[in-house]
């Protein structure tokens, strides 16, 4: 696991991660890349300040799974897809040359959906070459954060 991998879950109710990071059923999807603007914006707010907050969130799912799709999972197939009700996301957020216990996992507080509207250039960084690229946007309630954090190493 490394900075920007990503896991999704189409589950009713948001599974929990623990400090040995998303297990099943998390789905390894992809990753965010280090550059992805608005996410990594979201996460310096949660780690300085309780107050201030990102209540949406967009970033480029780079897909690196064929278990994960844009659309409805099809008819018969193990696919999980954004549409139409979106899934739960989880970002490994450990840093770079980070040890075990010093492992950070967040979560979006709600479903993660597809971008509407104009398609914007995919984010640059990324290794390998994925499967598809998906523009996101996680959201927030009002007044909450869109991300919170779903396994922080102990800090000394």
């Amino acid at each position: 696991m490394s900075w920007g991998d990503v896991w999704v879950n189409g589950d009713k109710v948001r599974p929990g991660i623990d400090a040995t990071g998303p297990r099943a059923p998390w789905i390894p999807a992809g990753l965010i890349s280090s550059e992805a603007r608005a996410f990594v914006e979201a996460m310096q707010l949660l780690r300085r300040t309780r107050g201030a907050h990102a209540r949406a969130v967009e970033f480029d799912l780079h897909v690196t799974s064929s278990a994960v799709s844009k659309g409805r999972a099809g008819t018969g197939k193990a696919v999980v897809g954004f549409e139409p009700d979106g899934l739960w996301l989880a970002v490994d957020v450990t840093p770079a040359g980070g040890l075990p216990e010093e492992a950070c996992f967040v979560v979006f507080t709600q479903r993660v959906h597809v971008v509407a509207g104009a398609r914007r250039a995919a984010e640059r960084g990324t290794t390998g070459r994925p499967r598809a690229t998906i523009p996101l946007r996680g959201r927030a309630r009002s007044r909450e954060s869109a991300l919170e954090w779903a396994h922080q190493a102990a800090r000394d």
